[in-house]
């Protein structure tokens, strides 16, 4: 047993002298160690552009930041005038990228595709997305994702179309038909 702890010992002494001898007369080269910082990028500004006529100010196009509301496009453009119907619009109503904001004098209705609107109202078939779809009564998550991957084989030209591609039942059919366009 002693040669056995002898030679172990002889071989850890060899090898400690090897680990402080190497580093001690630099055999191995210095390797620079180089830290690529990535060139940052701009990202894009988000926002909405959106039209704002009628009894306003300044009508005009204008672009809000993301989350704006109709109040903000409202005194973007300088505010309502005198003769606007103030209760016509609901304020506080999230804007979308693209709408236009019709403020309608008393007793003129709002214009179609006009924020407020009633095809405004409706949800489209083509467009809506998979949550929008979701509001509608009798269509849950999976309703919706068939009635959006139907669209996206073939866009809707007729709300009827709902029932003859068999996405909705008869019954669910009747409670959404008003309430569905196919802009």
């Amino acid at each position: 047993m002693r040669p056995i702890v002898l030679v172990v010992g002889a071989v850890a002494l060899v090898a400690g002298a090897a680990l402080v001898f190497v580093p001690l007369h630099g055999s191995a080269p210095d390797v620079a160690v180089v830290e690529e910082t990535p060139t940052p990028t701009r990202t894009p500004e988000s926002g909405v552009i959106v039209d704002v006529v009628g009894a306003v100010a300044h009508p005009g196009v204008y672009r809000l930041p993301a989350g704006a509301r109709v109040l903000d496009a409202l005194l973007a453009a300088g505010g309502m005038t005198g003769d606007a119907d103030l209760a016509a619009l609901n304020k506080a109503t999230p804007l979308r990228d693209g709408v236009r904001i019709y403020v309608p004098r008393p007793g003129e209705a709002v214009p179609a595709g006009s924020l407020g609107s009633e095809s405004e109202r409706l949800v489209d078939l083509n467009h809506a997305s998979a949550a929008e779809l979701q509001t509608l009564p009798g269509v849950g998550a999976t309703t919706a994702a068939r009635i959006v991957r139907s669209r996206n084989a073939k866009t809707f030209t007729k709300v009827e179309e709902l029932q003859t591609r068999g996405l909705v039942t008869p019954r669910v059919f009747a409670d959404i038909r008003d309430l569905v366009s196919t802009r």
